[in-house]
């Protein structure tokens, strides 16, 4: 069995486009070597050019479900207040009103929009995608709101009050950009 070290060198390889990292990383570091090593503050402090090879995971912590449901059955999650009852989306593990614990809930995929801005620019993941719209969207069965990529179907500006239904990749990665919000028609 493969440990988790092993898991993410392996994956590291796979999405590498051209040569391997350790490669690059060698060719950079001999380059910098062959050049004079500078001066810091015009003190005696050398920099040496090294390389650090690292792997590791993180947590969601208290808010793995909402990832997890995201993930595997492409649902959206939200957390009750025991206390007071305000429903918060995404999830919170305490209550901003009252303090008070929180129990799951799953939400609606339907949304309404509270606020956007359309943005003409991206980077490469969303590059098809311009224009595009980020706005804060709240599930019709939610308090609160979540900030969120909307696809604007043609239009060039979003107005509040819109109601929108969550899409999700086919693929997803249990990353919050699994899912966004298109114009309910």
């Amino acid at each position: 069995m493969k440990t988790s070290t092993e898991k993410a060198r392996e994956t590291a390889r796979k999405e590498l486009k051209s040569e391997p990292l350790e490669s690059v990383i060698d060719r950079i570091i001999f380059e910098k070597l062959n050049q004079n090593s500078s001066v810091l503050e015009h003190e005696k402090y050398f920099e040496i050019p090294d390389k650090m090879v690292m792997f590791y995971k993180y947590s969601y912590g208290k808010q793995s479900r909402f990832f997890s449901e995201l993930m595997n059955r492409a649902e959206l999650y939200g957390s009750r207040c025991t206390k007071c009852g305000i429903v918060h989306f995404p999830p919170r593990s305490r209550c901003s009103e009252c303090y008070g614990e929180t129990e799951w809930k799953k939400v609606s995929t339907e949304g309404i929009v509270l606020s956007s801005t359309t943005s003409w620019y991206a980077t490469s993941e969303f590059f098809d995608k311009v224009p595009y719209a980020v706005g804060y969207v709240k599930p019709i069965d939610a308090d609160t709101g979540i900030l969120q990529r909307i696809d604007l179907k043609g239009r060039e500006r979003i107005e509040p009050g819109t109601k929108v239904i969550a899409r999700f990749k086919e693929k997803r990665k249990g990353v919050v950009s699994d899912f966004w919000y298109e114009i309910m028609e």
